[in-house]
């Protein structure tokens, strides 16, 4: 027995092929968020003083970037799930990326802005850190779900760690133009060979989730996992999901969530401008939840590994409405900057939890179709959040009534949340 158990031993991989995958899954979402949200957000000012566009003229194109990736979603969602979709998924978004950052160095029309930037570069919102992070890595790990999962997003949150600095400085040193062009060779260079090391789960390469010996039956792999839904391994597929009052209650969370980010992240320095710091000063929140927000998604990830992920993700909406009634108190600026460190750690849990719950319910074997139901309202939601926010400033003239309505819709969430009950068969599954 023993020579058996040491001959197993040998034949496991020292290292895990998954975790590779959650790599990828991060510097993918880095790109994401810093090319396509906080490095190009550098440039307006550039942009609008050359070519006399305004703000919400050039802000519109990430409204059509959003809205087209969104109509994207059911069509390329299945096609996460192939076992050589999300490569080339991935390839083709790294791709179309990289030459529309590339083709931006010739813009002078803002209708070819709209159509470069918003409508080629809506590919890679469907295809690059949304994909990895929801649909491939949560295939390669079960009873590791919570920790990878929660390594993997911290990419889309390193985004406005390092890209503005960065497209700040470039394109003080070459100008916005050529900026967009070294900007676009440096995303294909980094992510076009990083796509052809994906692959969709671990069985593809004859290994099992989290590593374990591809020799030992499936039924033994699973036995000594936590009792769990996803230790169940029931997947349905997207006509199943959708048939199920849990997913809806599911996606008007998740759109609910997203329609309280958007927003308020973009009307932050405003905020702060108006009850009297300078954008400086104001940054220094953004800076504050960044590093909060990175730093706490392993926590929260590993908390999901042993308790339940829907009470944990109702718990982290009632965190999180906390937090923006801060933001409606801060006095000086200590307050400030523990404001945004403290919805850092509240908020980041959310995009630890909503790929988890997602994949313990329905499964690994569908998630890309599956989620891919989903993101149409998400984006919606979020590209609808900034007119929102604003609109009701507008209004009011103080951005108090928004924070609150922000407040309302986080415990909404939280209720909505607690009532999203497993499906059926993975109760059946949990209990069994």
């Amino acid at each position: 027995m023993q020579a058996a158990t040491t001959e197993q031993e040998s034949r496991r991989p020292r290292f895990f092929y998954g975790w590779v995958i959650v790599a990828i899954a991060i510097v993918g979402g880095a790109f994401t968020s810093g090319t396509s949200v906080w490095g190009a957000s550098v440039f307006v000012t550039h942009m609008g003083d050359e070519l006399g566009w305004t703000r919400s003229a050039f802000y519109g194109a990430f409204t059509v970037r959003a809205l087209a990736a969104g109509a994207l979603a059911p069509v390329l969602g299945p096609l996460q799930d192939r076992r050589n979709g999300p490569r080339y998924l991935m390839l083709m978004s790294a791709v179309s990326l990289g030459v529309a950052l590339c083709l931006l160095k010739f813009v002078d029309d803002l209708w070819v802005f709209y159509l470069v930037f918003g409508g080629l570069g809506a590919l890679s919102m469907s295809a690059l850190g949304e994909m990895m992070t929801v649909a491939v890595v949560p295939k390669w790990f079960v009873r590791r779900r919570g920790r990878a999962v929660g390594i993997a997003t911290t990419g889309t949150a390193m985004g406005p760690l390092f890209f503005p600095i960065t497209v700040q400085a470039l394109i003080e040193a070459v100008g916005w133009r050529d900026g967009w062009l070294v900007l676009g060779v440096l995303t294909l260079a980094v992510l076009v060979p990083l796509a052809l090391l994906v692959r969709t789960r671990p069985e593809d390469v004859g290994l099992l989730p989290d590593g374990d010996d591809a020799s030992t039956p499936p039924s033994a792999a699973t036995s000594a996992q936590p009792s769990s839904v996803a230790s169940a391994e029931v997947s349905y597929s997207r006509g199943e999901a959708t048939r199920t009052v849990t997913f809806w209650l599911l996606a008007l969370a998740f759109a609910l969530a997203t329609l309280c980010m958007g927003g308020f992240f973009a009307n932050w320095l405003p905020y702060f401008q108006d009850i009297g710091f300078t954008a400086a000063v104001g940054s220094l929140a953004a800076v504050s939840y960044g590093i909060c927000s990175i730093s706490v998604r392993l926590f929260w990830g590993l908390l999901s590994e042993r308790f339940s992920v829907r009470y944990l993700l109702a718990a982290q909406a009632l965190v999180t409405a906390v937090s923006v009634i801060f933001f409606m108190q801060i006095a000086g600026p200590i307050s400030l900057v523990l404001a945004g460190a403290f919805h850092g750690l509240a908020v980041g849990g959310f995009f630890i939890m909503r790929p988890m719950i997602v994949a313990n319910y329905f499964g690994r074997q569908h998630l890309g179709a599956v989620n891919s139901i989903i993101r149409p309202l998400t984006t919606t939601a979020g590209s609808l959040s900034p007119l929102l926010i604003a609109g009701l400033y507008d209004i009011h003239g103080t951005y108090l009534w928004a924070f609150t309505m922000i407040v309302v819709s986080w415990l909404t969430v939280a209720a909505i949340v607690t009532f999203a009950r497993p499906p059926a068969r993975q109760r059946a599954a949990a209990g069994a």
